[in-house]
């Protein structure tokens, strides 16, 4: 018994010790990721023309500045039309690339979708390259549509990842039950495939509008310098003050409001669901 109760105190003991050291572990992890997030909102509201940290003051003046400039304002507008767009044509391409891949069978397959998801394991500097360097054979010089569709290699396969994740559990028979009960392709699409896999459509929409508002490394050889994250890296080179951070500050809130609210739009469906199911049994 004294033997049975030493052992079940010492196992009880490395438990403890174990789980402090993954509460510290996470808790790192979390510092580290969190940091550089803050560092740019707490210099944002700073009274000092210079990038410090800690900020002598408090002062809105940066907030005042940002809004006041007119190549961020254009930046802006541009980044938004640009990600927008992007989303839409990177939101159809994916989610019909994804179908095609999972429903059907055909020679190459494999490696169609691993042409699809290399962009994403591509470095960012040989892809905006390649883009570059494709444009004028296509009649295109740098600005907007040559951005937008440069963003697109990167957002369709975000998507086909997303709507292919949502189809892994999709089930065939439910669209050949409607096709053979008389209706059309597009009807079946509209009534049956689409409901099921809209969290994953939806979701790749959101992430393909975020990649391309804040992308650089494709911008900065298609964008002609019109967007708002190349109009803030040619403004911190000329200025060093926190106008930048204000800047940054709004994106990362606009950024995480999105995601909040995407987070609950799914939660509702999902519990909605739930409350269905639990109805019909």
């Amino acid at each position: 018994m004294g033997e049975d109760t030493l052992m079940t105190s010492h196992r009880q003991s490395e438990d403890r010790f174990a789980r402090r050291m993954l509460a510290i572990y996470v808790g790192g992890v979390c510092i580290f990721l969190i940091i550089p997030i803050l560092l740019p909102m707490v210099i944002s509201f700073s009274s000092s023309a210079r990038i410090e940290f800690p900020p002598p003051g408090f002062s809105l003046q940066w907030y005042e500045a940002a809004i006041n400039n007119e190549h961020f304002r254009r930046g802006l507008w541009n980044s938004l039309v640009i990600a927008a767009v992007c989303a839409v044509l990177s939101t159809i391409a994916g989610t019909a690339a994804a179908i095609a891949l999972n429903h059907y069978r055909f020679l190459g397959r494999s490696s169609a979708q691993l042409v699809l998801m290399m962009p994403l394991a591509l470095p960012a500097v040989v892809k905006g390259l390649g883009v570059m360097f494709v444009l004028p054979s296509y009649g295109l010089a740098p600005g907007v549509v040559a951005t937008i569709l440069a963003h697109c290699v990167l957002g369709i396969p975000y998507v086909a990842y997303l709507v292919l994740a949502t189809l892994s559990n999709y089930d065939l028979t439910l669209e050949q039950a409607s096709r053979n009960l008389g209706a059309s392709a597009y009807r079946t699409f509209r009534l049956i495939t689409f409901p099921l896999i809209k969290p994953g459509v939806v979701a790749g929409g959101v992430f393909a509008f975020l990649m391309s508002f804040d992308n650089v490394s494709l911008s900065l050889f298609t964008a002609a310098g019109n967007t708002l994250p190349l109009s803030l890296m040619q403004h911190i080179q000329h200025n060093a003050d926190p106008t930048v951070a204000a800047v940054s500050t709004f994106l990362i809130i606009s950024a995480m409001v999105i995601m909040v609210l995407f987070g609950q739009v799914i939660r509702q469906r999902q519990l909605s669901g739930l409350k269905s199911a639990s109805a019909e049994a």
